[in-house]
């Protein structure tokens, strides 16, 4: 017999939804400050689309499910040819089934194409089978969406092969390995979006060298979040700094963005508490799968972003750029991420056994 929820959670439930404009000005008084330069980002429909991604491809690295899975079917629906990379061929079958029954015949749009490749960026072995998949196939991508993530399970190792934090693996090496070898499967002028945690104060206080480096385990998930988060930060800023082709500002342009609240069974298994926590949040303030593919693919296209350099926007769609507490971080940490990031690299030349 199902047990009915106490009154208390019903009240708390009830006092929350009653609430939602509250609690979306306290996320957006957690924003960074504002790049002028780019401003708000105004939503495109499936027809407004069109005339940038009809016949176009798009790589979705994490594609199955979430953010991901959101933006691939906004481009779909536009016409664009969309190859979704996940690590399940079930999750893959499902995704495309799913993105095809939510994307009828419109007099004015017509679906593109769809398929599946398997990968996984979750060591470095891993990652650099998929670039080499990528590279061999004869597309060439015109936009990328890399929103691979994780987080812990407290039921299994919480470092991969590599003795990494699963969560950072992906968030940051996985990544860095994609964006380093993006040219041999991108065009020069590609646009690649990096969905994660851009545009926030995150409290990088949080950040642990010594589980980025997995010198230790990480022990709770506020710490593992931001390890991987602000990491990532770190991490992009590092390839506009010390990688010739992105710091020549004629390459790619990239954003950095995040999802927001969404509504989504990823995170769950982080605990009672925060499983309660988020399934009331996102019930407030979150947004669908479909609706947050709309905001990513129209920034995706945007022509107010910085071309051929990064930029970062936030979940709302507004330009941000680092606080001084983020930019603080990034000089203290820069050089040392990125030649940990280098010299893990090197390591994938022996990965041709994989």
């Amino acid at each position: 017999m199902l047990m009915k929820p106490s009154w208390k959670v019903l009240f708390a439930i009830g006092i929350a939804v009653s609430t939602k404009p509250l609690v979306t000005t306290l996320i957006w008084l957690k924003q960074a400050p504002a790049d002028d330069y780019i401003g708000n980002i105004p939503l495109l429909s499936t027809e407004q689309l069109v005339p940038h991604v009809n016949g176009k491809n798009a790589l979705f690295v994490g594609g199955t499910r979430g953010v991901g899975m959101g933006t691939a079917l906004a481009l779909y629906r536009a016409g664009a040819h969309v190859t979704i990379v996940g690590r399940s061929e079930h999750s893959g079958a499902k995704a495309i089934a799913t993105i095809q029954y939510l994307s009828p015949y419109t007099p004015t749009s017509t679906p593109g194409s769809i398929n599946f490749m398997q990968g996984d960026i979750g060591t470095i072995c891993t990652s650099m089978k998929l670039i080499e998949q990528l590279s061999a196939s004869p597309t060439s991508y015109d936009f990328a969406v890399v929103s691979a993530a994780t987080f812990p399970d407290w039921t299994k190792p919480l470092q991969n092969v590599d003795g990494l934090d699963k969560s950072f693996a992906i968030a940051v090496m996985g990544r860095f390995l994609v964006y380093r070898n993006a040219h041999r499967f991108m065009n020069k002028h590609a646009r690649i979006i990096n969905v994660l945690a851009s545009g926030e104060k995150l409290p990088v206080e949080l950040f642990d060298k010594e589980i980025a480096s997995g010198e230790r385990n990480v022990t709770g998930l506020l710490e593992a979040m931001m390890t991987f988060a602000v990491g990532n930060e770190i991490m992009m800023d590092g390839l506009y700094t010390y990688d010739n082709r992105y710091a020549s500002k004629d390459y790619f342009t990239m954003v950095s963005t995040h999802p927001g609240l969404l509504q989504t069974d990823l995170h769950r298994g982080q605990g009672f508490l925060f499983d309660m926590l988020e399934t009331a949040m996102t019930t407030i303030a979150g947004t669908t799968e479909e609706d947050v593919g709309v905001l990513q693919s129209s920034i995706l296209v945007s022509k107010q972003v910085h071309l051929n350099e990064l930029s970062f926007v936030d979940s709302f769609g507004y330009g941000r750029v680092h606080d001084i507490k983020m930019k603080d971080m990034i000089e203290e940490n820069s050089s040392w991420l990125w030649e940990m990031l280098t010299k893990l690299e090197k390591i994938s030349s022996q990965c041709h056994a994989v």
